[in-house]
């Protein structure tokens, strides 16, 4: 029985043992735990940058289409008054809502 002692002496020498194993297995565990948070930590630092720099440019955005809407706005109603001061010197009694409605009417059935 040569082979049963054998496996008892590698086993009280450490290379069979729970204990020797367990404990560097729980070192491999804890490692592996701290390279996943810290991993995770980097992560969720870059996701936060990504969505700070999207936000910022949205921000930019909403600058920029706001200034285009009030610009188109006042566009629109400087159209809108040289309009009514143009019907009123040709002394049209249309009303614009009308002229409007009349004149997309036009626009769509000549294509």
């Amino acid at each position: 029985m040569a082979a049963g002692d054998d496996s008892e002496e590698d086993m009280s020498a450490g290379g069979g043992g729970g204990s020797t194993d367990g404990g560097g297995n729980d070192e491999v565990k804890a490692k592996k735990r701290k390279e996943r948070l810290e991993q995770n930590r980097i992560s969720a630092r870059e996701s936060r940058k990504r969505k700070k720099t999207m936000i910022e440019e949205l921000q930019r955005t909403v600058i920029t289409l706001s200034r285009e809407n009030k610009e188109l706005n006042e566009r629109n109603e400087s159209l809108r008054r040289q309009l009514m001061d143009i019907g009123a010197k040709v002394n049209v009694k249309i009303p614009f809502l009308n002229l409007i409605v009349f004149g997309s009417c036009h626009r769509h059935q000549k294509r």
